[in-house]
């Protein structure tokens, strides 16, 4: 997903990870080199940069929307490639608007949609009915139906003003493994509206 007028893309982490030389077909089949400006393993994103023929050259880009205004219900399209075939677009809703997935993250919040994913729709947009970008397509479950995950807008710009700055995204770890207040698995309940429990340290 080209990003800005000048030429920065996002995808994914793997997609980019152990490549050699990186091109990217733009939607009048022109192809150019892009080169990699960091990767950010824990949101599965990786930042490139288009080299262009002529100096200057300004791209068509998209726009990011606001994610955190994303709401359970509201219609969605997956956009990418799936099995290879290029320029393809699903359609579904909003499962949940913050699904935190702790076993692929422990920063983020993922946005969950019924939209179909599968290999080829990684790295590319979710947008909404006008178009906007609302996150970015990385992974996909394929039991039980089309349960698909993306990272949000917010953290996609996060993200990525963090790399073009340090060329990797840093954090702070506090060392504190921490558990909801509420926690069915653990069969573990406390009163409250707000915080956390630490579990281990």
């Amino acid at each position: 997903v080209i990003i800005s007028p000048d030429g920065y893309v996002v995808t994914n982490h793997h997609v980019a990870e152990k490549a050699v030389d990186i091109r990217c077909v733009l939607h009048d089949n022109t192809m150019l080199r892009a080169e990699l400006i960091g990767l950010d393993m824990d949101t599965d994103l990786a930042l490139l940069k288009l080299v262009p023929d002529k100096p200057d050259t300004v791209f068509p880009f998209a726009t990011l929307a606001d994610s955190d205004r994303l709401q359970e219900g509201q219609f969605v399209m997956a956009l990418g490639a799936p099995w290879g075939l290029k320029r393809s677009i699903s359609l579904g809703v909003v499962a949940s608007a913050q699904r935190y997935l702790e076993e692929s993250s422990q920063y983020s919040l993922w946005i969950q949609s019924d939209a179909s994913l599968n290999p080829g729709n990684s790295g590319g947009p979710l947008v909404d009915t006008e178009g906007r970008v609302v996150g970015i397509n990385t992974m996909a479950s394929f039991y039980g139906g089309d349960l698909g995950f993306s990272v949000p807008s917010n953290t996609v710009a996060y993200v990525v003003e963090q790399i073009r700055q340090h060329r990797e995204v840093k954090r702070s770890w506090t060392g504190l493994q921490l558990q909801p207040l509420r926690d069915f698995d653990r069969d573990s309940f406390f009163e409250g509206e707000r915080g956390v429990l630490v579990a281990s340290v």
